[in-house]
């Protein structure tokens, strides 16, 4: 891991707490224009190759397919209507004039009913083209060839060949249609062209003529039915007139339609007349009926034309604004103003006494109005009773008539229809007409074959894309910081890149107390420290600087490593942790918890005959236990195991074992604990109440993302608890193909200035 990555890491770690809840949550990543980068960079020798795999296939089809050659003949649709001898349009007689109909004359082209004729008209069924050998493949020849014997059959393969090769186009939006065929053989590719165009004006014919004949026999039908339906309509029209004296006085009106017309004349001028005196008399009621001062001004404005009320208001107007004056000038009390007042009541009296007499007047003139309409009325309900028979007769007099006239319309058009229709069927026409005649192509066409080789680069395109998305989605390791903080809710602490194990370092050799064991060696976690300034060294101090800034209030920092499954390299971490802190002066123990599978006992301590559970039991004091490296401040508490141990979690929750930590805790400043993995055993739950911290090891591109996030919610304390995780084993190179964006974060020449090394 580079300098930058662990100074990323560092603060990851101060961003993120520890305490996450009750238990993980694993949201889904996003898509992104990074994203897609990358992908195309770590599938892009698989992207290729299906490109070139495909353009190869293409340019195999385009080699070994020949192009064939494509025939064309023009028609041209003439909307211009044919007036040899009619001059409206006849059965059979549908001008082509819109853009819509041009469209249907296309589909009729393309019809199945014209490449039947073509079909038969060339013999296409027995042509080696159109037949097995273009239909059949040489694999499931022997299989069809019992059908090719039915007529039916090959006439079909034939059709469905036909269309294949069969298009029409219109020319923009000009009434001009190409038809196009193709075939291998050139002159072939004509013959069937012409043979379609000519096809297709034969139809036209043929309906033309269908239809007109059809029409004809059904209008001559139609006009003697007709014709007896006119005579029996005129014979009733002449009968009924007979029967009730029916005698038309001028435009075909009676006399009693005229005297009504007049009454109703009349009978509305009286109606309006009664009206205008009811309101007249009306008006003049409701002013009297509130004989006030108001009573006057209104007397005199609604009857202007009465001369005596308008030189009375004249008057009590002259008066009224004399009183006011008087009145302001010398007191309401004296004597002119008095005066006055009594004679503007006077005048008062005077109008209301012409109003009466104008009401009056008025109610003689409304009963003498009322009178004048009722007589009219009367006149006219007896007139109407009068005439109700002859109108009567009147109305069945018109249906007849215009039923008989409709007839005789109806005989006249269907008459002249049938006379066009026999002049047309002895000259049929049609709007289609050729007008180029298909000739043999002398070159190819190779557009359908160059559109497949120009889609072949596309649909490799395509292909890679997918294979690629198919290995992603079945990669389901962890690849990227980004995506274990993402998926787990974690920091990432580290990257700690694939270490092999390193040539010419010393043995690293950890006696035993009891017996002095071979030297083993310490294999990749003495790379700590042989390679202080390596990738792996730097990684492992970010690691125990995200335990110093998790544990700064405590004195001893009891720090466990997990795993989710077994080969992950927590033990390897956990040993190279512990070198790592001893080499800078502080002590340190390095326990393995692993009782099931203590691999760090067997790498470190193979001849170890007491360990962990020997303290615990009481039988083996801790000093007799311990192992001394080759630091002197560093120790290592093996777990040597001559048989498994089935109740490992019971022990680990022991009261025994919290009290061998709390002495560890006293005598050390870090006590380092190998644990075994969380998804096979429930041995990492049982000591949250052991340790302060832990740190969670996946292995780079091996470790599936579920079985972690499964490991981790079925852990919720050992969760809250976890400082972050380690991507181990990681593929420096490799990496840089799922995170491009961070690909300067892990290869920079400049590192080499702080001794950086590999």
């Amino acid at each position: 891991m580079s300098v930058v990555e662990s100074e990323q890491s560092n603060n990851n770690v101060a961003l993120y707490p520890v305490h996450h809840g009750v238990g993980p949550q694993f949201p889904a990543g996003g898509m992104s224009l990074e994203f897609v980068l990358d992908f195309v960079r770590r599938r892009f020798w698989l992207i290729l190759f299906s490109v070139l795999f495909m353009c190869g296939l293409g340019a195999t089809y385009f080699l070994a397919v020949p192009a064939p050659y494509t025939a064309v003949a023009t028609l041209s649709i003439d909307t211009r209507k044919f007036q040899l001898f009619q001059q409206s349009p006849s059965l059979g007689d549908q001008s082509v004039d819109s853009a819509a109909q041009v469209e249907s004359q296309l589909e009729v082209l393309q019809s199945e009913k014209i490449a039947l004729k073509v079909i038969n008209e060339l013999h296409l069924a027995d042509d080696p083209e159109f037949g097995y050998a273009a239909a059949i493949p040489i694999v499931s020849k022997l299989v069809e060839r019992r059908r090719l014997d039915s007529e039916n059959w090959r006439t079909r393969n034939a059709l469905r060949i036909f269309d294949k090769r069969f298009t029409v186009k219109r020319r923009g939006m000009a009434y001009v249609i190409d038809i196009n065929f193709e075939s291998l053989n050139p002159d072939r590719a004509a013959q069937i062209a012409n043979a379609i165009a000519h096809a297709y004006i034969t139809d036209q014919f043929d309906a033309k003529y269908e239809i007109t004949r059809e029409g004809s026999k059904w209008l001559e039908g139609r006009i003697r039915d007709l014709r007896d339906q006119v005579s029996a309509a005129e014979k009733a029209v002449n009968d009924y007139k007979a029967k009730n004296n029916i005698v038309e006085a001028g435009k075909g009106r009676l006399i009693t339609e005229q005297q009504l017309s007049d009454l109703n004349t009349q009978l509305s001028i009286a109606r309006a007349k009664t009206t205008e005196m009811r309101a007249r008399f009306d008006r003049m009621n409701a002013m009297l009926n509130d004989p006030n001062d108001a009573t006057v001004i209104n007397a005199t404005i609604s009857d202007g034309n009465n001369q005596l009320i308008t030189k009375l208001r004249t008057q009590y107007l002259e008066l009224a604004a004399r009183e006011t004056e008087w009145s302001e000038k010398y007191g309401r009390n004296h004597l002119a103003a008095a005066n006055a007042r009594n004679t503007m009541r006077g005048i008062r009296t005077s109008i209301l006494a012409e109003l009466q007499r104008l009401r009056e007047a008025y109610k003689n003139e409304y009963a003498i109005a009322n009178e004048a309409q009722d007589f009219i009325d009367k006149q006219l309900q007896q007139t109407i009773s009068q005439s109700q028979t002859s109108n009567e007769a009147q109305v069945i007099l018109r249906d007849l008539e215009t039923s008989a006239q409709t007839y005789r319309i109806l005989y006249d058009n269907f008459v002249k229809r049938y006379s066009e229709a026999v002049e047309q069927q002895s000259f049929p026409y049609t709007e289609a007409r050729l007008i180029t005649t298909a000739t043999p192509p002398i070159r190819r066409t190779y557009r359908k074959s160059l559109l497949i080789v120009a889609m072949t680069p596309f649909m490799g395109l395509v292909l890679g894309f997918g294979l690629g998305a198919l290995r992603d989605f079945l990669d389901r390791g962890f690849r990227t910081s980004r995506q274990v903080e993402s998926l787990l809710e974690l920091p990432c602490i580290a990257l700690i890149p694939f270490q092999k194990r390193p040539r010419n370092i010393r043995a690293l050799s950890i006696p035993s107390p009891s017996a002095r064991p071979e030297p083993a060696e310490a294999g990749i976690a003495s790379s700590v420290i042989e390679q202080p300034f390596s990738r792996f060294a730097e990684a492992i101090r970010t690691v125990k600087l995200a335990a110093d800034l998790n544990g700064a209030a405590a004195t001893t920092r009891v720090v466990g490593l997990t795993s989710a499954m077994p080969n992950e390299g927590k033990s390897t971490i956990a040993a190279a942790l512990a070198q790592s802190i001893a080499q800078v002066g502080a002590r340190v123990i390095l326990v393995d918890c692993d009782l099931r599978n203590p691999t760090l006992s067997r790498a470190m301590a193979p001849k170890a005959s007491s360990g962990i559970m020997e303290v615990i039991s009481g039988r083996v004091s801790l000093d007799d236990a311990l192992c001394k490296g080759p630091l002197p401040n560093m120790a290592f508490l093996p777990a040597p195991s001559r048989m498994r141990v089935a109740h490992s979690s019971e022990n680990l929750a022991s009261g025994n074992m919290k009290k061998l930590f709390e002495k560890l805790r006293y005598t050390y400043d870090y006590v380092i604990v190998d644990l075994p993995p969380l998804a096979p055993l429930v041995d990492v739950r049982a000591t949250t109440h052991l340790v302060d911290s832990y740190i969670l090891v996946v292995e780079w591109g091996r470790t599936y993302t579920t079985i972690v996030q499964h490991a981790l919610s079925r852990a919720p304390h050992v969760y809250d608890k976890t400082v972050g995780a380690v991507l181990n084993k990681v593929n420096m190179k490799a990496l840089s193909l799922y995170d491009g964006t961070r690909a300067r974060y892990y290869n920079n020449k400049a590192y080499g200035r702080y001794g950086y090394t590999e």
